[in-house]
């Protein structure tokens, strides 16, 4: 998935949650925030795996869309992460439930929507400057109906 639905996903569950007098607006945002920051793993596994342009964003970001050198998904986004992540969640949850529940909506709505491979899909492919892009069909429907979906929310 890439960037924007990993904050759309996350952030209209959370305004949905707003609008309920369960959450603010900042962790709401924070929700959103956390759902994309999941992925500066990429980040950190390119460092440490490799063999040129180790520092380099548009390197990761083209080896996560396109070339696919090495895998750049580290152990929290695997069970062993998920079971730590939970961990540190329930234990939050006692000093702040919400804070914790938006924490968890960014980082559970990211594994959901990695696992739900939306790939097998038709995909457009293009070159934005030196980034590479890849969106399938149906993830340029699911942002659609998101927006829509915050639209509507922003209305009520």
């Amino acid at each position: 998935m890439d960037p924007h639905t990993h904050f759309l996903f996350p952030f209209t569950l959370s305004t949905l949650l707003v609008k309920l007098n369960l959450l603010s607006w900042e962790l709401a945002l924070l929700a959103g925030i956390v759902g994309v920051l999941i992925d500066l793993d990429h980040y950190a596994e390119q460092i440490a795996h490799a063999k040129t342009n180790r520092f380099s964003l548009k390197a990761t970001w083209n080896n996560a869309v396109r070339f696919h050198r090495f895998n750049q998904r580290s152990f929290i986004h695997e069970g062993s992460g998920a079971m730590i992540i939970t961990l540190a969640l329930f234990i939050l949850a006692f000093f702040s439930w919400q804070i914790a529940l938006a924490l968890a909506l960014g980082y559970y709505s990211h594994l959901l929507l990695d696992y739900a491979r939306f790939k097998h899909e038709k995909e457009f492919c293009w070159k934005l400057g030196v980034f590479y892009m890849k969106e399938s069909e149906l993830e340029l429907i699911l942002d659609a109906l998101l927006v829509i979906s915050l639209v509507v929310l922003f209305l009520i």
